[in-house]
């Protein structure tokens, strides 16, 4: 089974449990990946690669992997 990775990029005013695509200020979609552990790590490689950063004190990121996502 393969797993998306998805970058989201959430308002500090939404508890990290609250943080979902629904929810998020901007979602950046990454690859797909094997498991969960690759989503992690290619979430990680895709934050350190790229311009992505949140606004400081308004906003954080949080890197989620969904199972089977087309």
């Amino acid at each position: 089974m393969l797993y998306s990775v998805m970058i989201l990029v959430c308002s500090l005013s939404v508890s990290p449990s609250d943080c979902r695509p629904e929810t998020a200020i901007d979602v950046v979609r990454g690859p797909k990946v094997a498991s969960p552990a690759q989503c992690g790590f290619l979430g990680q490689a895709t934050i350190a690669r790229t311009t992505l950063a949140p606004r400081e004190g308004q906003e954080y990121l949080k890197i989620v992997c969904r199972r089977g996502e087309a």
